[in-house]
């Protein structure tokens, strides 16, 4: 295994001084990622060069010359099971969805939202040294719903306040908002919500097939449905098998902060406005996130 140098117009082939330890290394780096044991590379090199009998190993350099990098894995993917998706597609999937049309096949699920809180990084100069501020955790749950069709419905949000001072004078929300102390999904908001579907789908006479993520907020022992056959997708296929996954729900997420950003910048640019960028962020209400989240489910189309 080597590399290529250039110097001006000459070409020369550089390797290192132990081959035969970084070919077997490779070797096993490719292997070991698939497997997700990346923290165990400089264990292994230093194994590799002992049963090679190779005693001036230098992994430094090792590194710089092939590329390697250290990086943070994040993440579900890593978990999911493809053995478990397969076998449900094939079996069971084709089985229950017989009986739907793709209009009446749903899935809903659960994302965080964390509303006051501005991106991580931003484009400036090199000679900026200033640091960002503290990043906000102030959060709400939102519940999107979507059919196989791309039809929508209203978002499901849940948030720690009852009555937050700015609903006041508020008739009418774009959201089926409800309350947790930890604004979390619970067994029994989500029972709720489904009965009232169920009831509303009833009276159009309608049956619908919900496909939900198999978590204990999902679990609905004491709700009988009779419009709504909720089912559970395999345990740990969320990230490879979820419809809402796959890039809905972060869809919604991008329009969303979009939103947030032109909210922040039209004050930035008022000149009688001395505030930070962070202070702006942290007097966006809960009923500016509500209505900025509302807006961002309907802009993604049916083609997302």
């Amino acid at each position: 295994e080597s590399i290529i140098q250039n110097k001006g117009d000459r070409k020369r082939m550089r390797s290192g001084k132990a081959p035969m330890v970084e070919a077997a290394l490779i070797k096993w780096i490719r292997n070991a990622r698939e497997r997700n044991r990346g923290p165990l590379v400089m264990q292994k090199a230093e194994e590799l060069a002992v049963a090679l009998g190779v005693t001036d190993f230098k992994f430094e350099r090792f590194k710089k010359r092939e590329g390697i990098v250290f990086k943070k894995m994040h993440g579900e993917a890593e978990d999911a099971d493809i053995r478990s998706r397969e076998e449900w597609l094939e079996n069971e999937w084709t089985e229950m969805r017989r009986d739907f049309a793709e209009e009446d096949i749903w899935n809903a699920d659960e994302s965080g939202i964390y509303f006051r809180a501005l991106p991580d990084g931003t484009l400036t100069f090199k000679s900026d040294n200033k640091k960002g501020g503290k990043k906000s955790k102030e959060r709400i749950t939102a519940l999107f719903i979507c059919s196989m069709t791309g039809k929508k419905k209203d978002l499901f949000i849940i948030g720690k306040s009852q009555n937050p001072r700015c609903f006041k004078n508020v008739r009418h929300l774009p959201v089926h908002y409800a309350v947790n102390a930890s604004a979390w999904m619970t067994g029994y908001l989500f029972g709720e919500w489904l009965k009232d579907w169920d009831q509303k789908l009833g009276q159009k006479r309608r049956k619908i097939l919900q496909l939900v993520n198999n978590c204990i907020a999902h679990v609905t022992k004491d709700v009988a449905l009779r419009n709504i056959r909720l089912e559970f997708l395999p345990k740990n296929t969320t990230s490879i098998l979820q419809p809402c996954d796959q890039g809905i729900i972060r869809t919604a997420k991008v329009y969303f902060c979009k939103q947030m950003a032109r909210t922040v910048l039209h004050h930035i640019d008022d000149e009688n406005n001395k505030a930070t960028a962070v202070e702006i962020a942290r007097k966006i209400s809960l009923l500016d996130a509500i209505l900025m989240l509302a807006n961002a489910w309907s802009d993604v189309d049916a083609s997302t």
